[in-house]
């Protein structure tokens, strides 16, 4: 990554802090030629959208599509006590995972507040690596080490790219590239793979996290996919490459990941959520909690589970209307709960939404009203995913 000192002529203070010392991840100029409308995201300098946020949701949905996600963090682990050390501080037990097996768990603080959700990949007995949300992986590093995980973790996110290729031929569009069969990997599993000479010779070998790129069936879209994780250099490589195939996959932007989510409820930290919130009130603890082992704020999630307590939940719209974060969700004059995301969805062409909603309103096909603008649609209470 490198820091994008941006001067803006005729701009406010405020739309300084929004557009000056942007990262770029390493593929910047990769999306600034191709045409790219570009956003601040988390900090980041990053691609909305390459042609239409439509376009590119359906190239998902129906083919392949490839999104540069190296504005994520990296923290990788490594240690006689690493494995154990992850667990305990999150809600999966780690320890119990074979190596490359991949967990989807939240950090929580002491009152089972959610710091951040990630992906953490076993690596071996001895390391694993997680992904924090953009701009988290400051925070979930410094966290470690307040924690007494300093001699174990080591943010690798400046010299590490992650680049996900998503959609039903997902499979076939990577398996151009690598000799390697990748059907061999299952879905939330990982395989640390040489892909090809090309991108191996431009592979930086004092990559900590392993010798090849690590390729991971997984993916924030709701499809069939993969997430390669792999050093700078590497990563241009392999987007190259890509884009130089006969079908190549479709260039996505943050705008389709964000509408995909949405579709199959996925959260997004820091607007589904945040440290007021717990794992229980998402919706995922099924997912996202292994109750056999112990865990920082796992006492107060137990607690909280005998509580009546709000729930986040889906929500479509019965009428014309785009929900959005923010948004007031009503039983005739009495507020029950708020919108925290929302958008059209391109395949069910109505609005959805993820919102937080009050005891009492939590059950599928419960009608309620969102307020948008100053009026208020009727919507239905959903289960995700949408589609």
């Amino acid at each position: 990554m490198h820091v994008k000192q941006r001067i803006v002529k005729n701009k406010t203070f405020k739309e300084l802090i929004v557009t000056g010392n942007m990262k770029e991840t390493v593929l910047h100029s990769k999306h600034v030629e191709a045409g790219a409308r570009m956003t601040n995201f988390g900090g980041m300098d990053m691609p909305l959208k390459f042609t239409s946020i439509n376009k590119e949701h359906q190239a998902v949905r129906e083919k392949a599509g490839v999104f540069d996600v190296s504005h994520m963090g990296e923290i990788f682990l490594e240690g006689d006590s690493a494995i154990e050390f992850i667990s305990e501080h999150c809600t999966m037990d780690i320890v119990e995972s074979a190596v490359n097996q991949l967990k989807y768990a939240h950090i929580l603080n002491e009152d089972g507040g959610i710091i951040d959700d990630t992906i953490v990949t076993k690596l071996s007995e001895d390391s694993c690596y997680i992904v924090p949300n953009a701009g988290n992986n400051e925070k979930i590093y410094d966290w470690f080490k307040e924690r007494g995980g300093e001699e174990y973790v080591t943010d690798v996110t400046d010299e590490t790219a992650m680049l996900a290729i998503q959609g039903p031929e997902a499979e076939k569009v990577l398996q151009e590239l690598t000799d390697e069969d990748l059907s061999e990997i299952e879905f939330f599993q990982a395989k640390q793979i040489p892909i090809n000479d090309d991108i191996m010779d431009k592979f930086d070998k004092d990559w900590p996290m392993a010798d090849t790129p690590i390729i991971q069936r997984s993916g924030y879209t709701g499809e069939d996919g993969f997430e390669v994780a792999l050093p700078n250099e590497a990563a241009v490589e392999l987007w190259d490459q890509l884009q130089a195939l006969d079908e190549a996959p479709v260039r996505c932007g943050l705008g389709a990941r964000d509408t995909l989510r949405i579709e199959f409820g996925f959260l997004l930290a820091g607007q589904d959520f945040d440290e007021s919130r717990t794992t229980i009130e998402t919706g995922w603890e099924e997912q996202a909690v292994e109750w056999d082992h112990d865990f920082l704020g796992k006492e107060k999630l137990e607690e909280i589970k005998e509580e009546d307590h709000q729930m986040l939940k889906g929500l479509l719209m019965q009428e014309k209307g785009i929900p959005r974060h923010g948004y007031g969700i009503y039983d005739g004059e009495d507020k029950i709960g708020e919108v925290t995301s929302g958008t059209r969805s391109p395949v069910l062409r109505k609005g959805i939404a993820l919102g937080y909603l009050d005891p009492g309103y939590q059950e599928e096909g419960t009608s309620v009203q969102i307020k948008i603008r100053e009026d208020k649609r009727e919507a239905e209470v959903k289960n995700p995913p949408f589609v």
